[in-house]
């Protein structure tokens, strides 16, 4: 890939603007075209939608109103539930080009966002939706908002990092480290210190927790079961040091932007390699390399989350890029590029040729995300064959997904908890199976009933549904009626 040869600021905003519009509606078309069904997380953020709230089980809210939005739009098909992944990273490298452009030039600009939109994590990130997809479209607007805010500390960029901030936390709590972050990088700068001296500053810095209150309430009233989860998600509960646990970490790191990226950014910070504008790097290190750090520790010692560190990764690429664009290793970062917009491609192409072509058996992931459709079919007419009105499932992605697919049946979908059982997620606590409320059922899992604590007197084996979705045993997945 060569450099093209733009001579005005004006001109880089042209193609800037050209290559994420590219992007995107090679996204959009590869999702409307594309055979794959939702993932059990997207079929319960699609849930969730139904019900509107500040908080969730495991995670805020924001991603439940943002399908609200596009369902509202165009329905509730598949392309629909995850339109906003390609437009929020759309937009969130436009804000990367914002940042790099005020910080360092255009040039820097046009790469860095070229950078973000291409790596291999945000390609991926754009066809199957996550709360993670929110959490960097506000994380790149607080990062434009912090490279103004550093730039002119004022009460109106205080209040849009602020606000960047408030939204972000609702999408997801690592929000809290883009302020975290940057009070660490005020202390340690010595010529960031006065900041610290301004209003402003700790408007920037505290006031974006504002937007944490309605989770807060929503959290209060019942039982803190989000902090609940992410704290047994962090898995601090059985500590040991994991030697192997720290490759494995850098090694999915490295996947995220591409090896090149990454590589040129972790020995920049380590070997002193700088831009020519030092000041505006170390910015950008402070805003990434520690939350690789410290979500590194975690991994070490206690549970490996490969995306907790997601955030680290826009300020990184504007890092890399500005390192490589002025200095005789600038073809490495075109190479990267390269190599990233072509993977960008190949995916979205493949993406839309599902449902079109045979796909092969392996790898078995593909098949997680086929079937749920003819699934759901078959389930509706079962249950009105065993005359019920009931379908009951077990566990999470059983229950979020035949969920979405019975959504227009009639039929009402209901989560097994084991007597005496606390909740385990949202569908536990919101929508129980009470056999004396609810009456006679449908139940459908692999698992064996009696070790669910079912009364052997209560259930009715009716067969299995021949069916190809992952959970089921030998292309089965039996069925069982269950009474009063």
């Amino acid at each position: 890939m060569t450099e093209p040869q733009l001579t005005s600021d004006r001109d880089w905003t042209r193609l800037t603007l050209l290559v994420i519009a590219s992007f995107l509606a090679l996204r959009l078309i590869a999702l409307f075209l594309s055979g794959f069904e939702l993932t059990y997380d997207e079929a319960q953020y699609w849930a969730w939608s139904r019900d509107l709230a500040f908080g969730y089980f495991t995670k805020p809210g924001l991603i439940a109103w943002l399908i609200r939005g596009t369902t509202e739009i165009c329905g509730n098909g598949v392309a629909c539930v995850r339109t906003p992944a390609p437009l929020l990273h759309a937009a969130a490298a436009w804000f990367v080009f914002l940042a790099a452009r005020r910080l360092y030039d255009y040039r820097i600009g046009f790469w860095s966002a070229l950078a973000y939109v291409s790596m291999p994590a945000v390609s991926l990130s754009s066809l199957i939706l996550n709360t993670d997809v929110p959490l960097l479209f506000f994380w790149c607007v607080g990062l434009h908002a912090t490279v103004r805010f550093v730039e002119k500390a004022s009460l109106p960029r205080a209040l849009y990092l602020a606000g960047a901030v408030a939204i972000g936390l609702n999408a997801k709590y690592a929000m809290i480290y883009l302020p975290a972050s940057l009070l660490v990088y005020f202390l340690v700068a010595a010529e960031r210190r006065p900041l610290l001296r301004s209003g402003a500053t700790w408007v920037a810095l505290f006031g974006g927790l504002a937007g944490f209150l309605p989770n807060l309430i929503w959290n209060a009233q019942n039982g803190f079961v989000t902090f609940h989860h992410t704290g047994d998600n962090a898995g601090w509960e059985a500590i040991g040091f994991k030697l192997g646990k720290i490759f494995e970490y850098l090694g999915g790191q490295a996947a995220i932007p591409g090896p090149i990226l990454f590589a040129v950014a972790v020995l920049a910070a380590v070997l002193g390699w700088r831009s020519t504008k030092p000041a505006a790097d170390r910015l950008m290190m402070w805003l990434s390399l520690p939350i690789l750090i410290v979500i590194g520790v975690n991994a070490a010692f206690a549970k490996l989350h490969g995306n907790w560190a997601a955030t680290a990764f826009p300020a990184l690429v504007i890092f890399a890029s500005a390192v490589l664009v002025d200095t005789r290793w600038r073809g490495l970062l075109k190479l990267s590029v390269a190599i990233n917009a072509a993977a960008a491609v190949g995916l979205a192409i493949g993406t839309s040729l599902v449902g079109h072509v045979t796909l092969p058996a392996k790898p078995a992931q593909l098949h997680r995300l086929l079937h749920w459709s003819d699934y759901g079919d078959k389930l509706a007419a079962a249950a009105r064959a065993a005359g019920v009105s009931t379908v009951v499932t077990v566990e999470r992605p059983m229950t979020s997904e035949t969920l979405y697919e019975l959504r227009d049946s009639g039929l009402s979908v209901r989560a097994y908890v084991a007597p005496g059982a606390a909740p385990a997620d949202q569908f536990e606590m919101t929508i129980p199976y009470d056999p004396a409320t609810h009456g006679p059922a449908l139940l459908v899992t692999e698992i064996d009933p009696a070790t669910l604590g079912i009364a052997p007197e209560r259930i009715e084996p009716l067969g299995a549904l021949e069916t190809r979705i992952y959970k089921a045993r030998d292309g089965r997945m039996p069925i069982y009626r269950i009474d009063r």
